[in-house]
């Protein structure tokens, strides 16, 4: 699955303090500690507290903070490797 980044907009943490960041126009995955991996249309949109999805279907980590890469999700009973397509988690 390829993503394209189709433009750069800007979003804002809530407060008008705040200095408004670069937000790539790309398809971010991401779960609260419950949920499912859903897509959201930038990294902007995802709920604060959720954690990045990666791996299999899901395309590799996008995130501002560089370093992170897709780890085995340790909350999912999935084994990676074992046949089944797992989704990990960006750390």
């Amino acid at each position: 699955m390829a993503v394209a980044v189709l433009g750069v907009g800007a979003c804002t943490g809530g407060g008008e303090e705040e200095e408004p960041r670069s937000c790539p126009q790309v398809a971010v995955f991401a779960r609260s500690s419950t949920g499912t991996c859903q897509s959201y249309p930038t990294p902007c949109d995802v709920p604060e507290g959720f954690v990045a999805c990666c791996g299999g279907l899901f395309g590799g980590c996008t995130s501002d903070v560089s370093g992170t890469s897709c780890v085995d999700d340790p909350s999912d009973t999935c084994t990676p490797g074992a046949g089944a397509d797992c989704p990990g988690i960006c750390q």
